[in-house]
């Protein structure tokens, strides 16, 4: 297929541009399934924002991550799907226009950008909570939260500027929205380190410090019942001890029997002679 630069001079003919969309056995099952997935996707993100935000009690650190997560995917759905909806039905020609095109990449980018660093900060949220709890305690004021959540939103959208920029409508009598020139050189490589590689780096070494705490602390807690166990027994037997005393704990309790009189023992006593 000819480059980009070439398509200003094509009409849109299948011959130049390929299929213009696939079978319907295909096409209808993907497209019932991404509005499914918009319509559910929108109904539980708006019911997330709703709930946390009107709900006092819920506002802690970790139900603002929560919404900031809700609230990328509430981007994503709302610019992305609906156009790759269409385009999943009709490749070209682009109808949206050119700010349409730039702004797709850009919430496209900034979507997933925004996912992955607040599943980072919420992360190394948890691994302070279990690993550090008094330093956890000390960090853990919402407004900190909120400013680090705003901080990742504006680096989500910054580095989202660079990957949405080379996005243009390119042809006139048959426009799409496509990849032109790059604006950054290696924005590329450098997005795919900053957003997958370190966060992911990152995230599997906090969960594998997690999980040998948690294995520790579970051992520390075995190892205090079965002292606990041991100390209960020797209890029991030191209280035994106490209540039957050496030399009577087998032959029970002695009881003194009182010594019958002669009226008792049915005569009474000889007199004896002056």
């Amino acid at each position: 297929m000819t480059g980009p630069r070439n398509y200003t001079e094509f009409d849109c003919d299948e011959d130049v541009f390929g299929p213009q969309r696939d079978s319907l056995y295909i096409v209808v099952p993907i497209i019932t399934a991404y509005m499914i997935i918009f319509v559910t996707g929108t109904i539980g993100n708006i019911s997330t924002c709703i709930v946390i935000s009107r709900n006092k009690s819920m506002h802690t650190a970790t139900n603002y991550y929560l919404f900031s997560l809700a609230i990328s995917d509430l981007v994503l759905l709302m610019t992305g799907l609906p156009q790759e909806i269409y385009l999943i039905w009709s490749r070209y020609p682009y109808i949206f226009g050119s700010t349409f095109c730039f702004l797709r990449g850009l919430f496209a980018e900034t979507s997933g950008n925004a996912t992955v660093l607040t599943i980072t900060a919420f992360t190394v949220e948890r691994y302070l909570a279990i690993c550090h709890p008094f330093l956890s305690h000390t960090l853990s004021k919402l407004s900190r939260a909120v400013k680090l959540i705003i901080l990742i939103w504006i680096l989500a959208i910054g580095m989202a500027i660079p990957q949405a920029m080379p996005l243009q409508i390119v042809g006139v009598n048959c426009p799409q929205c496509l990849v032109v020139d790059t604006v950054i050189d290696h924005a590329f490589e450098v997005s795919t380190f900053v957003f997958f590689v370190a966060p992911m780096t990152l995230i599997t070494v906090l969960y594998v410090l997690i999980g040998l705490r948690l294995k520790a602390s579970r051992m520390v807690k075995r190892r205090i019942s079965t002292n606990a166990r041991v100390q209960s027994s020797s209890s029991r037997k030191v209280v035994k001890m106490l209540g039957h005393p050496v030399g009577r704990s087998h032959a029970g309790p002695i009881t003194v029997k009182k010594r019958p009189s002669d009226a008792e023992r049915g005569h009474l006593p000889t007199k004896t002679p002056d």
